[in-house]
């Protein structure tokens, strides 16, 4: 087996397609690279030469998190680096993780650098946790967030946060999160 090294970002990718307890990293990339490169192979076989082969009809992960940014934060906002995920305005900072399959339980892990980030900032901070599958977020103020990790005595340096989407609860810390869900 050849080992390999990913980066933060990646990882929080792995982490978005991942089934939680159940796939490793290599589960994951099997699955997303292998499988995706035999449907294409499939499609493109079997259209005829003059089409395109067709493209699946549920949105990326990244054109939902532009219609959710869009739709619940409003427009001027540009994509902080080195994140792929975070966008920042004159006046707010939003950072999106995606879990991007329906699902009975949602997982998220925010790493300690774009927390730090977040908890710093001084522009209005925003953490969106989405399943752009069941298009649908929870649009949580970092305020609200530091307020309630506090008051659980959280000591870790990052975020993981596992949901039951049903009762909109985040599990760790026993919170309600139904007043923090946002639709698209």
């Amino acid at each position: 087996m050849v080992k390999i090294d990913v980066d933060p970002e990646v990882f929080s990718f792995l982490q978005e397609h991942a089934r939680p307890f159940v796939d490793t990293p290599n589960d994951v990339l099997r699955n997303l690279l292998l499988s995706r490169e035999a449907k294409s192979r499939e499609r493109i076989a079997s259209a005829p030469e003059s089409k395109v082969p067709p493209t699946s009809g549920s949105p990326s992960a990244e054109a939902f998190v532009r219609e959710f940014l869009t739709s619940h934060f409003g427009s001027g906002f540009d994509k902080r680096s080195p994140y792929r995920m975070m966008f920042e305005s004159q006046d707010s900072l939003v950072y999106f993780q995606n879990f991007n399959k329906q699902s009975d339980h949602l997982w998220y892990r925010i790493n300690e650098k774009p927390w730090k980030e977040l908890r710093a900032s001084r522009k209005v901070a925003w953490v969106v946790l989405t399943n752009p599958a069941e298009r649908f977020g929870f649009a949580l103020p970092v305020a609200d967030l530091k307020d309630r990790i506090q008051r659980a005595n959280w000591s870790r340096s990052y975020l993981e946060i596992n949901i039951d989407p049903s009762a909109s609860r985040w599990s760790e810390l026993d919170w309600n999160l139904t007043k923090y869900r946002k639709t698209v």
